[in-house]
């Protein structure tokens, strides 16, 4: 369901995958991340349509498929991070596939990937990037942590912000392409700043506080992986943290395995980053 969350902001929550959002301008809108299945997407661009009859950019939050590949359905320039730019232009037919596995038991989901085209970014910035257009003042920011590409926006005036999924409420984040110091760093800089409201990666509408969980849960996850690390595990064996973190967030039945699997590449960029730290002995 679309919410108006300040005078032309909206976001959209329903979809599968991240969150989206619109923010209109007088000069047209901002498209915030695009739904990964294609008749969501389709849903998104039409619903877009009906607010603006231009739109200036989509912003992609990071090159993850959930925030990017409904990119084809709006006719307009890509932006991201730099970092996702360089991803997304690596991404071949095998990518699709392996988002169509995501969907095994939904046919007419895999049915509509075969007709996606992956859009990569036409415009990259590498910090901040301040838009003054159409009468708004837009910041499209930087953040990393969550993977090398993660970015958020900021609306000064209203104090919202876009978090990407620097941020994620009430579900396991993915550690995946992590730097985790780097992650905890954000988020203890994140809840120092005064936001009106925050529009996270996924899940419900959220302040600065709500972003205490995801730092205990990297902060747990980092102690022990590195227990198991300094005790002399390899990484196969430093899998058993899989069990000890799956039921800090909850998940939906039949969700259990993906939800391992997010763990365990989490578990694995951990374990590399420890073994940077304290090396092999």
């Amino acid at each position: 369901m679309l919410q108006e969350i300040a005078k032309n902001v909206f976001v959209e929550q329903e979809y599968e995958g991240a969150n989206v959002g619109c923010i209109l301008t007088e000069a047209g809108a901002v498209v915030i991340d695009t739904p990964m299945v294609p008749e969501e997407a389709r849903h998104w661009a039409k619903t877009v349509s009906e607010l603006t009859d231009r739109v200036l950019y989509v912003f992609n939050t990071d090159h993850h498929r959930s925030h990017i590949l409904g990119n084809q359905f709006f006719n307009a320039p890509i932006m991201a991070h730099e970092a996702a730019w360089k991803e997304m232009a690596n991404y071949k037919d095998t990518f699709i596939e392996r988002t169509k596995n995501l969907f095994k038991k939904r046919t007419e989901v895999q049915k509509q990937l075969d007709q996606i085209r992956i859009m990569k970014p036409e415009l990259a910035f590498t910090g901040r990037l301040i838009m003054y257009k159409g009468g708004r003042e837009i910041h499209f920011v930087h953040f990393g942590g969550h993977t090398p590409a993660t970015s958020g926006l900021f609306l000064p005036d209203e104090r919202i912000l876009f978090t990407g999924d620097l941020v994620v409420v009430n579900e396991h984040p993915a550690l995946g392409q992590c730097n985790s110091e780097e992650w905890l760093a954000q988020l203890r800089w994140l809840r120092r700043q005064d936001f009106a409201v925050m529009v996270p990666g996924h899940g419900p509408l959220c302040n600065v506080d709500d972003s205490e969980p995801v730092s205990e849960y990297i902060r747990a996850l980092r102690s022990k992986v590195r227990s198991q690390y300094k005790s002399g595990r390899t990484k196969a064996e430093a899998a058993v943290v899989i069990s000890q973190m799956i039921d800090f967030f909850t998940y939906r039945p039949g969700e259990k395995s993906l939800i391992e699997k997010r763990i365990r590449a989490g578990v694995s960029r951990v374990y590399d980053e420890m073994k940077a730290v304290y090396g092999n002995g």
